[in-house]
């Protein structure tokens, strides 16, 4: 019989021929096509703090364009709506919603894919006006990061489609 350590050991080597057996295939892995759009992608105008925001994770995803051969738009949109209302009126939650609506083009002005994605975080608001602004900036931009990596992983997985 096996002991547990051996078990854990073959399961951990066993793992990744199993998966690559039934197909299975990483999407960022060397040579795929989202390791190709490294570099490749250069962003649009950003105009607000959450946009620059999204703008510095999605260079962090993408690379900075050194040759560019698409550009990608965002329109993003967030809307905060209070939440949690004490029966004096104070609002002591609040829920951010983002959507960002998205548009890779070619060179030429060609769409080769676009999309929406959204996401939604919310922050708490305390009798502290300083820890409610900190909470506040923090929760705009996790929202930034999300909406970010989920446009990065929607341009991976069509990424093949569209680059040549």
């Amino acid at each position: 019989m096996l002991s547990s350590d051996r078990r854990k050991f073959l399961t951990v080597l066993a793992a990744p021929l199993a998966l690559s057996a039934c197909g299975f295939r990483p999407i960022y892995g060397d040579g795929t096509a989202a390791d190709a759009m490294q570099g490749r992608i250069a962003l649009g105008e950003f105009t607000d703090l959450s946009g620059f925001q999204m703008r510095e994770e999605l260079e962090t995803n993408l690379g900075r364009a050194v040759n560019a051969t698409h550009r990608l738009d965002v329109d993003l949109q967030i809307e905060r709506k209070g939440l949690a209302i004490t029966p004096d009126g104070s609002i002591t939650r609040y829920n951010l919603s983002g959507v960002a609506n998205y548009a890779l083009t070619d060179l030429n002005g060609v769409i080769a894919t676009s999309g929406t994605v959204s996401a939604l975080t919310a922050y708490n608001a305390t009798a502290n006006a300083y820890a409610t602004r900190v909470a506040e900036q923090d929760a705009y931009r996790r929202l930034s990061v999300t909406l970010a990596d989920k446009i990065t992983t929607q341009l991976a997985i069509s990424a093949e489609s569209w680059l040549s």
